[in-house]
């Protein structure tokens, strides 16, 4: 058995985690600066980038930690996926709303 059996998959996903975070966080600040109204659906966009980011510096956090289960690494590494996905999806999603409003409904 290896000493890290994640040791394969943790460059990637810290890389791929570092980058997406990046983009979303100047999104946000971005977001912030321009949408000074309080209606729903910016409140809804704030929503989804907000927990996207939340979930992507929990997996980041989970994929550098190194006290994990060794007999269970295949769960950890799923769950760690896991919300690595989700908050892709939800921040490309706010994403994807805020274009929607852009266009549809400024």
């Amino acid at each position: 058995m290896e000493k890290d059996q994640l040791f394969n998959y943790r460059q990637p996903l810290v890389t791929a985690a570092g980058i997406i975070l990046g983009f979303v966080l100047n999104f946000a600040t971005e977001l912030v600066k321009r949408d000074k109204r309080n209606d729903a659906m910016a409140l809804l966009i704030l929503l989804f980038t907000l927990t996207g980011i939340v979930l992507l510096i929990v997996s980041l956090y989970r994929i550098l930690n190194h006290h994990y289960d060794r007999e269970a690494v295949r769960c950890y590494y799923k769950k760690t996926l896991n919300f690595f996905l989700w908050g892709v999806i939800l921040s490309f999603s706010g994403g994807l709303l805020k274009m929607v409003q852009t266009l549809f409904l400024s």
